[in-house]
């Protein structure tokens, strides 16, 4: 089983512009998730692009957490664009728990 990969990129002043997050976004790492997004919560920059990135695996626990983050960054004001590079099964898998809509699922198909 691969590992969570979670990749932020910074601005010149340190502020949080870029995240992607990639390999098993399962059950497992649903803590190792919770801890990196709890982290960077505080620097976000006011616009922020988030990428999923051909996960591995993707469960609902993991789900329910970028959710989670997308409505602090709603509270906070922020800005986000969201980009979901994931596979059919994947895109159902959000379809049928009613998260499509929820999470801006525009599908680019890998």
């Amino acid at each position: 089983m691969e590992d969570l990969k979670f990749r932020k990129l910074t601005d010149q002043k340190g502020w949080v512009v870029s995240l992607e997050l990639a390999g098993a976004l399962i059950l497992p790492n649903a803590q190792q998730l919770k801890k990196e997004l709890i982290a960077i919560s505080s620097s976000l920059n006011s616009t922020v692009k988030i990428t999923i990135s051909e996960p591995e695996e993707i469960d609902l626990s993991c789900i329910q957490l970028i959710k989670a983050f997308i409505n602090q960054m709603d509270k906070l004001k922020i800005e986000y664009q969201i980009e979901w590079l994931i596979d059919e099964e994947q895109r159902l898998l959000l379809e049928h728990v009613g998260m499509s809509d929820e999470l801006f699922l525009k599908i680019n198909y890998v």
